[in-house]
């Protein structure tokens, strides 16, 4: 008789998972640990050499995700600098779990991407995880400051309360950018027996009494053993841009102080700021910020102000050039263009060509005065 599968399977040819399937899918639609026994199937139980829970557990353990990691990471940073969001990087200081509430015949389940195959935080974990923090730690605030930063972050001062507004920002999943490495853990309750039976209150049972005598139950769970997770969060409306700051620095105590994920207690699921990471985003938001910048510009504006960075460039490579250079050649044709220009980006390109003549030792040069003299 097959085991309790997909018509056409068997556990034969389900033992080990295909290459390059999706994780999550393998993980809580394929498992076959089950034996018949009767008119009934169910999980043997462990005898020493064999543990069917803890052998599919391994089953999935390793490095899971693929290339399309980086191309959803990729198209999301994308949306932000469009929506003007920001993201960070967090890497997990030991292990991170999430999801061991899901069903699943192994007693644990865990939270996948659907399409990615990989373990994720939700948004909506996420905008909870912050609130949390918000609601504890705001000392700093007034309590109408409080309660108006919770109503505008979030759309209610309470979490009781019906929304009658969209909260401030946008929160997207936290997805890893790179493979992450899962593994098997264990966790040894050592009074299983009180937590099940101690609620009928017999004090002279002893296995309603929490005591030393119960035997520990090692119990099989799957886990992450490393992992970075990439948390983006953009403003819902332009103005709220500017708490941006404001949003990941509670988010940053949060992951430290906090955690997420299942079984912060026993020190899971708390992260730190990817510094590096954090260094590459300002740097790509600098540009991108620049970049709009010249864009509002008008030509002519655009034009000096490529010219100027054209010099800076030069000057901070130390690179030498002399007359009939480049950047003399670029001032040449702007000068002929210059001709009906307004005053005002008349006088700015005047004030960079004599910076550039300086540079390139030509200040005194007559063809060079000539060339000033048509922009004043």
């Amino acid at each position: 008789m097959t085991t309790p599968l997909y018509q056409g399977h068997d556990s034969d040819s389900l033992k080990k998972k295909p290459d390059n399937a999706h994780a999550g899918l393998w993980f809580e639609r394929f498992f076959n640990g089950y034996q018949h026994n009767g008119q009934d199937w169910q999980i043997p139980k462990p005898d020493g050499k064999k543990d069917a829970k803890r052998d599919w557990i391994n089953s999935v353990a390793g490095s899971v995700g693929d290339q399309a990691l980086k191309d959803y990471a990729n198209r999301q940073s994308q949306l932000l600098c469009e929506l003007t969001g920001r993201s960070l990087r967090y890497t997990t200081d030991w292990h991170f779990v999430t999801g061991m509430g899901n069903p699943h015949p192994v007693e644990n389940g865990f939270a996948w991407h659907p399409t990615l195959g990989v373990p994720y935080l939700a948004g909506s974990v996420v905008k909870g995880l912050l609130r949390a923090w918000v609601e504890l730690n705001e000392d700093a605030l007034q309590p109408d400051e409080h309660k108006a930063r919770l109503k505008s972050w979030f759309g209610t001062e309470s979490k009781d309360e019906v929304a009658e507004q969209a909260g401030g920002f946008i929160f997207f999943d936290a997805i890893p950018d790179q493979p992450p490495c899962l593994l098997c853990d264990i966790m040894t309750p050592h009074m299983g027996q009180w937590y099940s039976e101690g609620q009928k209150g017999d004090i002279n049972n002893p296995a309603a009494i929490p005591a030393d005598w119960h035997e520990p139950l090692p119990v099989s769970f799957l886990a992450v053993k490393q992992m970075g997770l990439i948390f983006s969060i953009a403003p819902r409306l332009p103005q709220m841009a500017e708490q941006l700051d404001e949003v990941f620095a509670a988010l940053t105590n949060a992951l430290v102080w906090l955690g997420a994920g299942a079984k912060t207690a026993a020190g899971y699921g708390y992260m730190s700021l990817d510094d590096e990471f954090s260094k590459e985003q300002a740097e790509a938001a600098r540009q991108q910020a620049e970049k709009q910048r010249l864009a509002a510009l008008s030509p002519e504006r655009q034009k000096i102000e490529h010219l100027k960075q054209q010099l800076q460039n030069k000057q901070q490579s130390k690179s030498k050039e002399k007359m009939g250079g480049v950047l003399y050649v670029a001032l040449k044709e702007l000068v002929v263009q210059a001709k009906d220009w307004p005053p005002a980006e008349k006088a700015d390109l005047l004030k960079i060509a004599e910076d550039l003549l300086v540079f390139i030792e030509a200040k005194n040069n007559k063809t060079a005065k000539t060339l000033l003299n048509e922009l004043r």
